[in-house]
């Protein structure tokens, strides 16, 4: 009889893979097979576009078919690839034509010939345009998410009937009204003019957000410490296009948002509770397929740890990895998956247990042990990672009855001005905020002034590691960019060392 081929794309974690689905119709005793690794979802497939094609007044042929799923070796699994096995019969037998290699399929089929939206087709649309796909026909529930991949024309479908009649040219396709992105407002957890006080935190957490830094802060119950940190993501600037689309892909997989649902162009704010386990914390790995973590949905975001000591270990010591690389690997026997997790981490902590050791700690009920005990939970290993470390102490009445301070636009205004600053210095390196930048570029390329360098030598002599130096290089250059120096000088590295804490400066 005849064989035909046709582009499917199978969702796979925060990408996708493209498969072959090639039907072969041939003389014998009437019978369907798949092959190719494929699931049971996959498999049953066969009966699904047996009664869609049926039903929409097609015909079926009485004939030995083979469904082949190729790449072959690889394990296929959900409803992606129905409607393309579908497409695949009908240009088999001559029903419509064949198809060209620049279209692809993705959806579910109904019994009635119907054609329902899948999970993860943003990420299975940007892999099938970075393969070359030109055309991508989905189900009308899928059309908002699928036209946000440029240079992609996707043609929206709502059963089987309609969708002959595109392929035969007679049928633009179904008209689908675009929708608004993704509601997040920069101000969604508050605004910085509702903080009295804290003017040492404010300037803190305005470095951390110029130059992508990490930040912890140390104080006692109800000083602040969430209040700040909520209010930290409206001073980042909104997502590029390709981070959005990287992030709301991951978003949807985790199911956080709905199919249809508009780009999320805010940064994405993670605080998770303190009793999560590991593999929540940090992703998991099912049949090949990622689900992401509380760290994978930080990405591009804020990660807020509240009550850090109280987290278990391996989900402290889990992000020692990420908080270097931006990525993840997740290995289990067989299979490793990478997964994304280049987000901005605050911590929180009380001094103590209590929480009252702050200052004289008067009011401290713990014991040395305690405290010791208390603290040990956040490594150095893990906190010699986070640039900025600041101690929060409470508001005065003075404060407290004093008018708004600066709201987040204003502080976000001079955020955006140094991003803006970075980016025109490393347009020329492979990375585009200060504290991504490699300690060896650093120190070869963008050192300080004299006097800079050598009280940063000075700071090294007295026991900064090569980490610390690093990272004090990275935040003299944010302060740098907010002053709009070319060149981080002695009081930059000071203020730098002074941030990080340790008695270097």
């Amino acid at each position: 009889m005849s064989l035909a081929e046709v582009w499917g794309v199978v969702p796979a974690g925060i990408s996708g893979v493209m498969v072959k689905v090639e039907v072969d119709v041939a003389r014998g005793l009437p019978s369907v097979g798949v092959v190719g690794l494929a699931h049971t979802s996959v498999a049953e497939a066969r009966w699904r576009a047996r009664s869609a094609i049926v039903n929409s007044g097609f015909t079926w042929p009485n004939s030995r078919i083979t469904i082949g799923l190729s790449p072959a070796d690889l394990p296929k699994t959900g409803t992606s690839l129905d409607l393309p096995i579908a497409v695949g019969l009908l240009a088999a037998t001559a029903q419509i034509d064949k198809i060209t290699s620049d279209i692809s399929f993705i959806g579910e089929l109904g019994l009635d010939g119907a054609i329902k939206p899948v999970s993860g087709v943003l990420a299975a649309a940007i892999t099938a345009q970075r393969h070359g796909i030109t055309t991508f026909i989905v189900s009308t529930g899928n059309f908002r998410e699928a036209s946000e991949v440029a240079g992609l024309c996707v043609i929206a479908v709502t059963n089987m009937s309609q969708l002959v009649a595109v392929m035969r040219g007679e049928n633009p396709g179904e008209r689908v009204e675009p929708l608004p992105d993704a509601a997040h407002h920069a101000n969604a957890l508050g605004d910085f003019s509702e903080v009295r006080g804290h003017d040492v935190a404010r300037f803190a957490l305005e470095v951390a957000a110029a130059g992508g830094h990490h930040c912890s802060m140390l104080g006692e119950p109800g000083v602040g410490k969430t209040m700040l940190a909520q209010r930290f993501v409206s001073l980042l600037p909104e997502l590029s296009h390709q981070q959005a689309l990287d992030v709301t892909s991951v978003h949807a997989l985790a199911g956080r948002i709905q199919s249809g649902h508009g780009l999320m162009r805010r940064p994405p704010f993670i605080a998770p509770h303190h009793s999560i386990s590991a593999g929540a914390m940090l992703g998991s790995v099912r049949n090949g397929v990622l689900l992401p973590g509380a760290l994978t949905l930080a990405s591009e975001g804020v990660l807020f740890l509240d009550e850090a000591p109280e987290f278990d270990r391996p989900c402290l010591e889990g992000m020692r990895q990420p908080l270097e690389q931006g990525s993840l690997a997740l290995m289990r026997v067989g299979q490793t998956v990478i997964a994304p997790a280049r987000f901005q981490l605050i911590l929180a902590a009380n001094p103590c247990p209590c929480g009252q050791a702050i200052g004289r700690g008067d009011g401290c009920t713990c014991g040395a042990q305690q405290k010791r005990r208390y603290l040990q939970k956040l490594s150095g290993p893990l906190m010699d990672r986070i640039d900025i470390r600041i101690s929060l102490t409470r508001p005065t009445d003075a404060h407290l009855r004093m008018g708004a301070g600066e709201c987040s636009e204003v502080i976000s205004q001079r955020v955006r001005l140094a991003r803006d600053r970075a980016r025109v210095r490393w347009n020329e390196e492979s990375w585009d905020l200060n504290s991504h930048a490699p300690g060896s570029a650093l120190r070869a390329r963008y050192s300080p002034n004299i006097a800079g360098q050598v009280l940063l030598e000075r700071a090294e002599a007295k026991g900064l590691n090569p980490r610390g130096s690093d990272r004090v290089l990275r935040m003299a250059w944010t302060l740098a960019d907010l002053q709009a120096k070319d060149q981080p000088g002695k009081e930059h590295i000071s203020t730098a060392l002074s941030m990080r804490g340790g008695g270097f400066e």
